[in-house]
This record gives structure tokens, sequence and C-alpha cells, in this order.
């Protein structure tokens, strides 16, 4: 079987002959089966808000609003402006497949992101730490500054993840590094959705965000790369698309 030598600590990394992970659904199947069991569902009741179906399902509510309008379009669901979307029909298996097929879509996303950035995440954090200038060590600083007040507020932070990501792939002076972070960034913007980034999830993140800050003030690439290569290993372990999996 060949291998390649990936830059990220010199551990071989399979290529050939290996699959990607498959996206399994016997777990998510199941939490439809009760919630449509639990729900009672007939003609006229009322469903449950985008949020709440987005957290059930760990799907982004972009997902679930698309799911409810291809329905409604087939006058399957009521979509009533100021009031919920409500059932035109007993028959729940429709809005099943339409939930399936969203969560399909959103995890090959997320495995297709993960795959690319635990390649190239820890590079790059090697490089910046090596690299970064004072200006973008401020940049960072203040980025992660603004996450921990989102944070206490209570608000989404998720765009400001995106960009200490990107700002950490400008600190490497390479263009086609930031080139590819943005591009991964808007490709990957559906796993940083509030429904998926709890509370604790979000103090996480700005806890290894100050570590990576950390490691590049003290000019170490070698402990931001392991540090990077940690937080994407528990990216892929924790994150509510990698959870659904079935084991």
């Amino acid at each position: 079987m060949a291998t390649a030598v990936s830059a990220i600590g010199g551990q071989p990394h399979e290529v050939d002959g290996v699959k990607r992970p498959q996206r399994g659904y016997e777990k998510l199947t199941e939490r439809l089966n009760d919630f449509i069991v639990n729900g009672k569902f007939s003609a006229g009741s009322r469903l449950p808000s985008e949020r709440a179906l987005a957290e059930q399902f760990a799907v982004s509510r972009s997902s679930v609003r698309e799911a409810i309008r291809t329905l409604a379009e087939k006058g399957l669901l009521e979509s009533r402006h100021g009031d919920g979307t409500y059932v035109c029909t007993p028959d729940m298996t429709p809005l099943q497949s339409a939930l399936l097929a969203a969560v399909d879509v959103e995890s090959k996303q997320f495995d297709h992101a993960m795959e690319f950035r635990r390649i190239f995440g820890p590079v790059i954090a090697i490089l910046a730490a090596a690299r970064c200038t004072p200006d973008q060590l401020n940049k960072l600083k203040l980025i992660t500054c603004d996450q921990q007040r989102r944070i206490l507020r209570e608000e989404d932070d998720g765009d400001l993840d995106a960009a200490f990501h990107l700002a950490l792939a400008e600190a490497t002076g390479n263009p086609l590094f930031v080139e590819m972070m943005r591009l991964v960034n808007e490709y990957y913007a559906k796993g940083r959705t509030p429904e998926l980034r709890d509370l604790e999830w979000k103090n996480w993140s700005v806890t290894t965000h100050l570590m990576i800050i950390d490691a590049i003030e003290r000019k170490e690439p070698e402990s931001c790369r392991e540090i990077m290569q940690k937080h994407l290993e528990t990216v892929v372990e924790k994150h509510l698309f990698g959870t659904m999996r079935d084991k």
C-alpha cells in the first residue's frame, strides 16, 4: 500500500486503498423515528422550530429550512408566516428522507473539509509560528478577544473562529494558503453554525486559539503544530457531524 509522509510530524499518511469514513444512519434514523412517534404528528400538527429541528438532528438551520421549503412546495408541509410550519399529511416519511439527505450533504462537506484541514492545518501552524509579524500576532489576539466577548454575551462566534484560521494562514506569508483557507471557510460554513456549537465547544475553541497564540509568541513552531493537530483531531472526534457516525 502506498503511503505519503506528511509534514505533520513526519507520520505516514495512508493514501491508496483507504476509503474516507462512511457516514452511518442508524443513530440518526433512530432519532427520527423517536421524534415522529413521540410527536404523534397528524394533519394540522405544528412542527418544532427550525432551530429545534437543527439541534435535534445535528444539521444546520439552513438545511432544515431548505428541507421544509421543498416539502412545502410538494404540499406535504405548510409554512405560515409568523406562525411556524404545519403538517399537511400524517405520513412523515418525506420529512425523514429530506432531513437524512440534508445530513448526508453536510456530513460529506464536513469530512472533505476536515480531511483537507488535517493535512494543511499543522503545516500552516508551523509556518505561522516561524513567520508571524507583530501586527499579525496582534490581529490573532484581537480576533480571540472578540470571540471571548461574543461568548460572554451568548452570541454566535462562528465567523470569528473562521477569521482566526484565516488570519493564521495570512501569518504564513504565503498567499496560496490564504486563498485555500478562505475557500475552506466558505465550504465549511455550515459546520460553524450556532446549533452545532454549544457553550462548552465555544470555550474550548477559544482556549485552543490562546494556546496557538502563546506558541507563536514563543516562536515554537513544533509546539504550534502539535496544538493544531490535536485541535483538528478533537474537532473530528467531538463535532456533531462526527458523533452522528454509527459505531
